[in-house]
């Protein structure tokens, strides 16, 4: 298991006891698949690239670049709008006291994790600006610290969701695990090219530009 990948295995694990994390997706794919809405390989391939990926691109990829930048800056309260804009996605407004107990419980696995690590930017987010601490936040975060690149942290947070959500419904669609594995591998490198072409289309012309790490535009739904 890479280092990087160590907290959100980890959440696919407790995830009965974490039900707010954003693999939600997973549960919301796994029901779909529960509902007969789909049924095969070719919709659940359609579903991941036309409204999961829109998503991802929209909200939670966009955060992780946003929160490297915030670190940089020791920017506390940008990291908690970010971290707040994406809970608000995933989040009913009468759940959101649990959400809060959630994002405790993943900063205290993520200190057991990772015992080395500082959280002081994380706990004052949390603390003086409202942040509940989402797990897209809490990767990023453990990225920074990791010396990873950010690039690369999406590119894991991708491959780790469709390896949870495949995990939830291959059996019922009849895929063996290394079915499931092969479009693992090819669903997330997909993706993750499509965000690197997005972010270079919207990257402005100078890196030092301040709208270099603003949100990119969001894909079409269809």
């Amino acid at each position: 298991m890479k280092s990087n990948q160590k907290l959100l295995v980890y959440v696919q694990l407790l995830e009965a006891k974490l039900p707010t994390a954003s693999f939600t997706h997973a549960h919301n794919l796994e029901r779909y698949v529960q509902e007969g809405k789909i049924t095969n390989v070719a919709e659940l391939e359609h579903h991941i690239h036309h409204h999961l990926q829109p998503h991802l691109f929209r909200w939670e990829a966009p955060a992780i670049y946003n929160v490297y930048h915030a670190e940089t800056e020791q920017d506390a309260h940008t990291i908690a709008r970010m971290d707040r804009a994406i809970m608000e996605q995933i989040i009913e407004p009468d759940h959101m006291e649990e959400a809060i107990k959630t994002g405790k419980r993943l900063l205290k696995l993520a200190r057991n994790l990772y015992p080395w690590m500082r959280f002081e930017l994380l706990e004052q987010a949390m603390k003086q600006h409202g942040a509940i601490l989402s797990l897209t936040v809490l990767h990023a975060w453990i990225n920074i610290q990791l010396g990873m690149q950010r690039e690369q942290a999406i590119e894991c947070y991708f491959y780790t969701l469709l390896s949870c959500c495949m995990g939830r419904v291959a059996r019922p669609l009849g895929l063996t695990i290394r079915e499931a594995q092969q479009l693992t591998d090819q669903w997330s490198s997909t993706m993750n090219e499509q965000w690197l072409e997005q972010v270079y289309k919207a990257r402005p012309k100078q890196e030092n530009d301040p709208l270099a790490h603003s949100f990119p535009p969001p894909l079409p739904l269809s």
